[in-house]
């Protein structure tokens, strides 16, 4: 989808702001959101990227990242905290009531088929939103870099807007199942169940995503409606669309890069990934010389001035 990578803008700060960033990482003891927050510079860029998302663009990644020299993770997950107060409101995103989450591989043997989140694991795939746990709507998906991994992880987009084009000029049949309500499970955030199609319509009348396969799948099982023949067309009809490489971009992001995005038209994934041998959890990295496990950090956001939605 070269031809459509301009859906995504990558946006680096005036070097100013990035002095002042790079600065934080001396400074473990201090209140630094708030500082970060007091720059008006800073507030003005933030600004200034959550307007290119709401003309036009569907995703900005924000590059943090100073002279190729990677900030401290504490100054990372600082930033990504200032980011979230600018952009709105924070949706809880678990049982646990975390409005920011951080995502690694908490074990190799989970698997989002057998009962796991997919940010709990080192799956690739599953090219997907993240609004399926609730059928509320918001409006942005915050994933922020703090580490990477030794290899693979890299970050899949794709343009929902472009796979509904297609949907409708080639896959009417299928475009028709996907617009009708499937089962869904709040999966870490409750026992209870909703229904929801996969594909509607904003206030502009443009086609919005919800959708994560192993997540529906399961929800059809447990509410014993087991998926028809022509409902699991349509979902593989929409895979092969979603993992064809010419529908998708993909990049790395680097430690203090923030990837912003309109999380109902912009689907996205990674591919599988290894961490370091002897790699360790962000928690338990603060005395230890040991690498980091590849960690995003993932934000759901409100933004409550939004016609998107």
């Amino acid at each position: 989808m070269k031809k459509n990578i301009r859906y995504i803008d990558f946006s680096r700060p005036n070097t100013n702001i990035l002095k002042l960033l790079k600065s934080l990482d001396k400074n473990k003891d201090k209140d630094n959101v708030n500082t970060i927050l007091s720059n008006k510079s800073f507030k003005n860029y933030v600004e200034s990227c959550k307007n290119k998302l709401k003309h036009g663009k569907l995703g900005v990644v924000l590059q943090f990242n100073y002279k190729n020299k990677y900030l401290a993770p504490d100054t990372i997950i600082d930033i990504t905290k200032a980011v979230s107060l600018i952009l709105g409101k924070k949706i809880v995103q678990n049982e646990k009531g975390d409005k920011l989450v951080y995502v690694f591989d908490r074990d190799r043997n989970l698997s989002i088929n057998s009962g796991g989140r997919y940010h709990q694991t080192r799956e690739g795939g599953s090219i997907h939103t993240d609004n399926v746990n609730l059928k509320i709507k918001w409006d942005y998906l915050i994933l922020s870099c703090v580490s990477r991994a030794e290899i693979g992880g890299e970050t899949i987009l794709v343009n929902g807007k472009e796979i509904y084009k297609i949907l409708k000029k080639k896959f009417k049949l299928a475009l028709s199942i996907l617009r009708k309500n499937f089962y869904w499970e709040k999966r870490g955030i409750s026992e209870s169940f909703y229904k929801s199609p996969i594909i509607e319509f904003n206030k502009k009348k443009e086609p919005t995503f919800r959708y994560l396969r192993p997540y529906m799948v399961s929800a059809h099982e447990k509410v014993k409606k087991p998926l028809s023949p022509l409902q699991l067309y349509s979902l593989d009809v929409l895979d092969s669309l979603l993992e064809a490489p010419e529908n998708q971009i993909r990049f790395n992001l680097s430690p203090g890069d923030i990837l912003l995005t309109i999380d109902n038209q912009v689907l996205h994934g990674r591919t599988s990934f290894s961490d370091f041998y002897n790699s360790e959890e962000i928690f338990k990295n603060k005395e230890t010389l040991a690498p980091l496990k590849r960690t995003m950090i993932r934000a759901w956001i409100k933004d409550s001035a939004s016609q998107r939605i």
